[in-house]
């Protein structure tokens, strides 16, 4: 049976024709030896044969004075025999895409928030920073990019080795290791930090065997420094560069240049930099992190609040939940579960069966995308019976008389059909992983055939996100567009992260009000209500002393004018999901324009600012229903007021009115107001959150809410 080491690797690649062996810390003779008596071609071999695939072992070699890194290939010909291909060269882009996607995984370029920019050691100010401490995580990152700056030294032995930032310590170490493992140095060198720009003077008298190791620059300015004192800019090299200029070069030997360019699939565009004096940022009142030693020190922590307003609603969202809302179409997942990626769930069935213009538009897609001949239709998140009503109402009978319909869980057990058809329906296309998967299978079940995507709803975070997925499913052997994908309808809606939700914090804080002795028949209703199973679209928030809470009909963001009583809370809680999600890229939708190696403005959370729900969000939208959306929508960080004096007064003065409107009918989303903050996912100021305490007490409030506001 093929290993689980080597099946991951063609399960995330299908198209992987090179397998690549690096250990760093064993010389090379005996990791050919260590692979050439395992049996890993017979494992690989089954993969291997359709593409010519390889198994490269990476050697280092002196070639001429310099160190470079040679592949050394192996692969198993028509008898069955393991052979070795001509050693050669590994090729340059390889190595920097490599350490490109190694530095990205692990977020080493720090883009600030809005509102905020950096100043640097150099004098210069930008609103993004490398660092490199973040990629050095572990053993196996400092020893492969030990590696790799290793070979693109000359072939000496150093006397010294000096690092700009402490964490580089552990690439050098690894270095010296490495070298003697494969006997390009004899013996290890001190090695020693001094801090990058601020160390400079405490430098001592270079001589011309000593090795300087720098963890990133975006202008080569510590290079330049270096050199000034003497110090032999063969001998000086630097981890990652990010060009801040169109020429995109760096003095002295570079190991990754992270600078998009023209021809390659990988890259960042080149940085903004600035100096102090003439700095369009300052002039803009962004705040100030200047760097000292290898952590920025804030002038102030800069906030930045979402505003939901008209442009948060792009039109094709627009009409995509007024197609959806008031059909019970739209349900929510109140738990957090790990195979669940979106909060919300689309019943696709009942959508293409009562919604006239999305299922004449699916098919639409079906009668243009589908593979003829069709020998598979695979089946995701919609039923058999569904499709297969669809078909035969389209009058596309004969297109699918010979087709094999089943769903994708059993696409494993499918017969392999080379050049054959395949169709993928899904329902609701919301885990991009489950789409991945599909597509790793029938590049193995239908090889060199010919495979369309339909969705009858895809869901995203972004344009980005759409994109990419776009881009896997058509990418292929021929290039772009090898397959094709196509959906009804789209929406733009938060991808669930690892926290809990809303309602799994609100049920455990009701099970123990319960444990600790209450029998208030209100809690018990609630958590009866709340252990419903799976998704719900009704009884997501508290009931107002009316009732349950519903849309008002001024709603300006649904038409609600004939149907306000059928719009459900999982109708409203997803319209205001995607006005927030919209919101947090820049008031960007799903069909903005995706440019490519250009990160789009996000707004999230981090050290150097903080991104807050508007208070205009309770202010404005005063129906209860919205108030508890947007409660739950949100994230804790997002609410958390508790540093900012202003906008907490402003939170504090809209509950102290629910409160006070509850004998009258007008504070229905005050219980939601008190569990969010005893659950602690609305955070006040100490001040504000006595002030309301105290109010609660005094006020003729039901014992339930008397009993959470005691929880503050």
């Amino acid at each position: 049976m093929l290993g689980d080491d080597i099946r991951a690797v063609f399960e995330s690649r299908p198209g992987t024709a090179k397998i690549y062996i690096v250990a760093p810390f064993i010389c090379t003779s005996e990791v050919t030896g260590r692979l050439l008596a395992s049996t890993a071609f017979q494992r690989a071999g089954s993969y291997f044969h359709s593409v010519g695939g390889r198994l490269c072992v990476l050697n280092l070699i002196n070639q001429n004075g310099d160190i470079v890194v040679n592949e050394i290939p192996y692969f198993v010909d028509e008898k069955g025999a393991v052979c070795q291909d001509q050693e050669i060269e590994l090729h340059s882009e390889t190595q920097q895409g490599w350490l490109f996607d190694l530095f990205d995984k692990f977020q080493g370029r720090v883009d600030a928030p809005q509102g905020v920019h950096f100043a640097k050691s150099s004098g210069r100010h930008s609103a993004k920073f490398l660092r490199v401490s973040n990629v050095l995580l572990s053993s196996s990152t400092c020893a492969i990019i030990a590696y790799f700056t290793l070979g693109s030294l000359s072939f000496f032995q150093p006397r010294r080795i000096f690092v700009d930032t402490a964490s580089l310590l552990g690439v050098a170490f690894a270095i010296q290791r490495i070298a003697i493992a494969q006997s390009i140095w004899t013996l290890n060198a001190p090695i020693s930090s001094f801090s990058s720009y601020g160390g400079l003077d405490q430098l001592p008298t270079p001589s011309e065997r000593d090795l300087v190791i720098i963890s990133a620059s975006t202008s080569g300015g510590l290079v330049k420094n270096l050199v000034s004192k003497e110090f032999d800019i063969r001998l000086i090299v630097t981890l990652f560069f990010l060009g801040s200029d169109s020429s995109g070069l760096n003095p002295g030997s570079t190991v990754c240049n992270l600078t998009f360019q023209r021809g390659r699939f990988f890259g960042y565009p080149l940085i903004d930099s600035y100096l102090g004096q003439n700095c369009p940022l300052c002039k803009q009142g962004y705040f100030l992190a200047e760097l000292e030693g290898d952590q920025f020190q804030l002038e102030k922590r800069a906030v930045r609040y979402l505003t939901v307003k008209v442009p948060s609603q792009t039109k094709d969202a627009r009409d995509t939940l007024e197609r959806l809302a008031s059909k019970d179409i739209v349900s929510v997942r109140i738990y957090s579960q790990r195979e669940h990626v979106s909060d919300f769930s689309i019943n696709a069935d009942l959508m293409l069966q009562s919604i006239d213009t999305i299922r004449t538009r699916f098919i639409r897609g079906l009668r243009r995308y589908t593979p003829a001949p069709l020998n598979y239709v695979i089946l995701v998140d919609i039923s058999e019976a569904t499709v297969k009503a669809i078909i035969s109402n389209a009058t596309l009978d004969d297109l699918f008389e010979k087709a094999e319909f089943f769903q994708y869980q059993s696409l494993a057990e499918c017969k392999a059909v080379p050049q054959g058809g395949a169709l993928v329906i899904f329902g609701q296309l919301v885990s991009f992983a489950t789409a991945r998967d599909i597509n790793a299978q029938l590049r193995i079940k239908v090889p060199k055939g010919c495979v369309a995507y339909i969705s009858g709803i895809t869901i995203a975070n972004s344009a980005e996100h759409l994109a990419d997925l776009k881009m896997f499913l058509t990418y292929g052997e021929l290039g772009r567009e090898t397959f094709t994908y196509d959906a009804a309808c789209s929406i733009m809606l938060p991808a669930r992260d690892n926290s809990l939700t809303a309602w799994d914090l609100e049920l455990a804080l009701l099970q123990r009000i319960i444990e600790d002795g209450s029998k208030d028949l209100d809690f018990e209703n609630r958590i009866s209500s709340l252990l419903y199973p799976g998704a719900k679209n009704f009884e997501l928030f508290w009931p107002g002393k009316s009732g349950g809470l519903t849309i008002q009909n001024d709603f300006v963001y649904l038409d609600v004018s004939s149907k306000a009583g059928k719009i459900s809370q999982a109708d409203i809680l997803a319209t205001v999901a995607n006005l927030l999600a919209t919101t947090r890229m820049n008031y960007r939708g799903l069909t903005s324009k995706v440019e490519p190696g250009k990160e789009p403005v996000q707004w999230h959370q981090s050290v150097y600012g903080h991104v807050l729900l508007s208070p205009a969000s309770f202010e404005d939208y005063n129906d209860a229903v919205l108030h508890a959306a947007f409660l739950r929508a949100s994230s804790p960080a997002e609410l958390n007021y508790g540093g900012n004096e202003k906008a907490s007064g402003r939170v504090m003065s809209v509950i102290q009115a629910t409160i006070q409107g509850w004998e009258t009918g007008g504070g229905d989303s005050a219980p939601e107001f008190l569990v969010a903050l005893a659950t602690r996912r609305l955070t006040l100021t100490p001040d504000h959150t006595k002030s309301i305490k105290a109010l609660a007490s005094s006020s003729n409030l039901p014992s339930f809410m008397n009993i959470l506001a005691e929880l503050l």
